[in-house]
Order: C-alpha cells, then structure tokens, then sequence
C-alpha cells in the first residue's frame, strides 16, 4: 500500500475531498464508524472502536463545563462521543456528504450540543477560547504548509490550560508519501502523508506547542497495526 516519495509531491486537495464524498456514499452499507476509519471488516471496526474509545477518554479525561474543537470531524464519530459529557463541541469538516451523516446521527442519538461547521480544517478560526482541540487522522491529507496554517490558528484559540490531542498515523522509521495510488480495498486511489513523530514534534514546537506524551495507539503484535512502515500513535500537547 505504501510508496516513499519526495516532499515537494503535494496532496491534491480536490482529489482527496472527492474521495471523502465517495467514501460518504457508502452508508448504504457501512455505519458512519467505518466510513471514517475506512474499516469494512465488522470485526476489526468492533476491536478499533473499544480500545481506542478507552485509550483516547483515558487521556482526554473529564469534559464537563469543557469546549471541544474536533478539526476534521468526518462523520462525528469521535464528537458524538465527546458531546455526551462536554459543555458544547464544534465539529469542522469539509465534505458535506460526510458532515451529513454526522448531522444525521447527532440527530438519531437527540444529540444537541454539537455546532457543525463546514469549511477546509486549515482554514477555520473562531474568535472564542477552546479547552480542547482533537485533530483525529487530518494532518495525513493536509500540505506541509496547511499543517501550518492549521496550528497557527489552533494557537490563537487554545485557552490558557487547554490540550491538543492529536490522533495520527505515522510513519515508523521515515516519512511516507502515496500519492493517488489506486487501494484494492478502498476501490479507490488514495492519497495520504505519513510523517514521522520528530516531523510532527518539530512541527508543533514552531508553534509553541510543547509536547507532554505520546504512544502506540495498539500494542506491538496487535492485528490492527495492518501496515510495517506505519503506526496509528496518539500525543498530547500543551501551550
């Protein structure tokens, strides 16, 4: 599935926002967790699910009174979650199709504390303090200069004790870069950036972001690191 490339190949930004609105379509047939992690084997999708939701509410911890920012927030999978104990959440995606699903389940959960914003993550700024942002498999479809963009806003509207949770894949020993490759599994081509955890802490320090933890988001061995050369790691940073 993986290709090493040179860093000046960009992401074709409309190719990757069609492919989110053809993923989007798949509803007919996936649940919207699955359209999001591009997960079409139930039984994996169910392990994925359970341990992550643990690991990321381990981290997160306690949302009462709390204002979540979900950039890039897909089909709510991970707002839903958030909604349900945090003061208010503003999910930001720029697929319709895909913010339709997530509207539509906020809807059959009578899930009602959610703004949805639709608009390109590297773009949006709101003039309000946010406890918590959570950037979840984003930065992987975004430029380098997006990137920075992105955390040069998220830093204006961080409050003073606020996290950044940042859940990501990432490319174990050097960056990875698949540029429209076509995916037998997706019945696609696909684009997508696995940068290394050095690229992403230098990445973050530019911004003054400091970096408290990070880790392996499954254990070595475990059925769901699918692919050699890359990880799905979790870190959180601080102002």
């Amino acid at each position: 599935m993986h290709s090493k490339n040179l860093h000046t190949m960009k992401i074709n930004k409309k190719a990757v926002k069609t492919f989110w609105d053809q993923q989007a379509k798949k509803s007919n047939y996936l649940r919207p967790e699955g359209i999001s992690n591009l997960e079409e084997n139930e039984e994996l999708l169910e392990k994925k699910i359970g341990l992550e939701t643990k690991k990321i509410f381990s981290w997160i911890g306690n949302l009462s009174n709390k204002t979540v920012l979900d950039l890039g927030a897909g089909t709510g999978q991970w707002s839903l979650k958030f909604a349900k104990s945090a003061k208010s959440v503003i999910a930001v995606e720029f697929s319709k199709g895909m913010q339709d699903l997530a509207i539509s389940e906020a809807k059959k959960q009578k899930i009602n504390n959610i703004k949805y914003e639709l608009c390109a993550a590297e773009s949006f700024f709101i003039d309000e303090e946010i406890d918590i942002i959570w950037i979840s498999g984003l930065l992987c479809y975004l430029h380098d200069e997006d990137c920075e963009n992105l955390l040069s806003n998220c830093k204006k509207m961080i409050s003073k004790n606020g996290r950044l949770i940042l859940r990501e894949p990432i490319g174990l020993q050097e960056r990875f870069e698949i540029r429209e490759v076509y995916s037998e599994a997706l019945k696609t081509k696909y684009s997508n950036t696995y940068r290394t955890s050095e690229e992403y802490f230098e990445l973050f320090a530019r911004h003054d972001f400091k970096k408290m933890r990070d880790e392996d988001m499954f254990d070595k061995g475990s059925d769901l690191n699918k692919w050699s050369e890359t990880r799905l790691r979790i870190f959180e940073f601080q102002v």
